[in-house]
């Protein structure tokens, strides 16, 4: 079974199928003290995640395994 992820972008909330992730990048903006989270497909489509963008930087290193 596929899994998916429910995100708010900018153009409203999207589902992003996991397995077609490619690799994603957590930015702050300069004052640091707003972030979002930078999600790359195998489609060549970034997604900009605007709301919950740290819980969702979570959920994606367990589930790919990602160790600091």
């Amino acid at each position: 079974m596929t899994k998916w992820i429910n995100a708010m972008t900018e153009i409203g909330m999207t589902r992003i199928r996991m397995d077609s992730i490619c690799a994603y990048q957590s930015i702050r903006d300069a004052g640091g003290d707003s972030s979002s989270l930078l999600i790359y497909t195998a489609d060549n489509t970034l997604f900009e995640i605007i709301e919950n963008s740290e819980e969702i930087a979570s959920l994606l290193d367990s589930s790919f395994d990602f160790q600091n």
